[in-house]
């Protein structure tokens, strides 16, 4: 809803200004979310996961990187959400392969580098462990808690 120079966010609620929003088009639509939150719906769209679901295994990782466990990435947009390569071959995660939440450096710099190793030279447990069991496939895993 536009008002006086301000739009509401279908994302977030907040009511912003209307610089806060891109066009839709050529003809000056504005997008009905924000920057922000519009950035953040192209994310989930493009790994195929749902805020819920992000939110979820944030909590699960306790809310740090699923790596190095740094708590420097304190909300789920701060966090990379890594997944498999080799699973998928078009632009889009099939969301099935999505594997965690992990900080800038480990995605650059440690998994990248890592994956990269001939398999006989990958020999760092720590890393292993991260890829052959994500945090993401043992929170699909576990059964259903009861919210009752």
């Amino acid at each position: 809803m536009i008002r006086s120079g301000a739009v509401e966010c279908l994302g977030c609620g907040h009511t912003k200004p209307t610089a806060d929003y891109s066009k839709v088009n050529r003809t000056g639509d504005l997008r009905p979310y924000c920057k922000p939150c519009n950035a953040e719906r192209v994310r989930l769209s493009h790994y195929n996961v749902t805020k819920d679901f992000i939110e979820q295994l944030w909590r699960y990782q306790g809310e740090r990187c699923a790596i190095c466990g740094d708590t420097g990435s304190t909300a789920t947009r701060a966090a990379h959400i890594d997944h498999d390569h080799s699973c998928c071959k078009g632009n889009r995660s099939c969301g099935t392969c999505v594997r965690g939440l992990i900080c800038s450096n480990c995605n650059a710099y440690a998994l990248a580098w890592y994956e990269a190793l001939p398999p006989h030279l990958r020999t760092f447990d720590l890393l292993n462990g991260y890829i052959q069991r994500p945090p993401a496939r043992r929170l699909r895993e576990e059964p259903p808690t009861d919210m009752s």
